[in-house]
């Protein structure tokens, strides 16, 4: 889980994360922990924040199931969003049950954390499945649907809003690359009808600093064709 969320955080964005991962005596139990510094904040080609964003991520992991909390706070704006996941992987498979939460930190009072209220509630619940390839044929694929709480329209109905991606990532001399796009069938979250809303590349590659220490520098390139939308981010991450 850490690794997807931290190849996520640089397709997308492009970010500076520093990770350690702990086991018990029993290899079937593990934590993994990390801390991730993106230089803006962008969702499945959603621009959510313009500012830098710091993103810790903690998790356990028992056998195939995983739990954690996935979280991203804005450097010099007001954004707080606080996750939690739990994930079931199996071979190349997995299915994750996400709760995204936003808060409102300029009126900590206006929203309720334990508000389940499926009209008012800051919650929004989805579940997705995806594939993560082979090493003889890394497509990826992720299909995404909201069915609970905060993805509503303006009378409080639910949009179910659905995403589909598609990704496939290759080595080129000594720079990986990867090449992904993704839309939504209808309206909803992402856009107001059918259409492309996530396509791009990332290129990274490891500079070797020292023996025990790498540098993976990377750029990413995404468009948003529905919403006219491009950007161009650059990262570092330390591991």
């Amino acid at each position: 889980m850490k690794r997807f969320i931290i190849g996520l955080a640089i397709i997308l964005t492009g970010s500076v994360s520093i990770a350690q991962e702990t086991s018990s005596s029993n290899s079937n139990v593990s934590v993994d922990y990390s801390i991730n510094i993106v230089s803006r904040y962008i969702w499945r080609g959603l621009l959510y924040n313009s500012s830098p964003n710091i993103q810790p991520d903690l998790s356990l992991s028992v056998g195939n199931f995983s739990f954690g909390s996935w979280a991203s706070f804005s450097f010099n704006q007001n954004y707080a969003e606080v996750d939690l996941y739990i994930t079931f992987a199996k071979g190349g498979f997995s299915a994750t049950l996400f709760d995204y939460y936003n808060e409102d930190e300029a009126d900590m009072a206006s929203i309720k954390y334990f508000n389940w209220d499926r009209k008012i509630t800051a919650h929004a619940l989805e579940g997705t499945i995806a594939w993560n390839g082979t090493e003889n044929f890394p497509l990826r694929a992720l299909a995404a649907t909201f069915f609970y709480g905060n993805d509503r329209d303006a009378d409080g109905n639910q949009y179910y809003s659905t995403y589909f991606e598609v990704g496939y990532p290759f080595n080129l001399n000594d720079y990986t690359i990867d090449l992904f796009i993704g839309g939504t069938p209808a309206k909803g979250l992402y856009h107001t009808s059918a259409n492309i809303v996530n396509l791009g590349l990332t290129v990274s590659k490891y500079v070797k600093v020292t023996d025990h220490f790498t540098l993976p520098l990377s750029a990413s390139f995404t468009i948003n064709p529905a919403k006219e939308d491009v950007y161009f981010v650059v990262g570092l991450t330390f591991m």
